[in-house]
């Protein structure tokens, strides 16, 4: 009786595992947009259930990205530095995503993010907060 509770056990574990396995969907970056970087990390901060394939031939689904970045004014940045006593020239980064399934070419998602930054220095930080915007919006839309 033990042996058999182990046994049914084991393969309970087993199929657990094969039905985890085959229902793990991968979607490709491109490994040539520097955006992709910051998106990986973002989804794996944010737990997307999805792993990052560079193979777009293994790939579920790929993502595409339109970046569209502005720097500022220095005239806004001279303004609010007098008015307000920070440096402000309101640099806003926005992306634009579409996941797409790559058999039946459909887009899936589809999402825009902008973020404005009050500070002159901060494109990386903006990027990766955008790009939690994006993988925290397509977790939720896969739920």
């Amino acid at each position: 009786m033990r042996i058999r509770k182990f046994v049914i056990t084991g393969l309970l574990f087993t199929l657990s595992t094969l039905v985890v396995a085959q229902t793990g969907k991968k979607i490709y970056l491109d490994p040539n947009d520097s955006f992709s970087a910051y998106f990986s990390a973002a989804m794996q901060k944010k737990k997307v259930p999805v792993t990052v394939t560079v193979d777009p031939q293994q790939a579920d689904y790929t993502a595409q990205f339109q970046a569209k970045d502005r720097n500022g004014s220095v005239l806004q940045s001279v303004l609010s530095s007098l008015g307000q006593g920070n440096y402000d020239n309101r640099s806003t980064n926005e992306v634009s995503m579409s996941i797409i399934d790559n058999k039946s070419k459909d887009v899936v998602f589809s999402y825009t993010c902008s973020k404005i930054s009050q500070y002159s220095n901060a494109s990386s930080a903006l990027a990766s907060s955008v790009a939690e915007c994006l993988a925290k919006h397509w977790k939720d839309s896969i739920h």
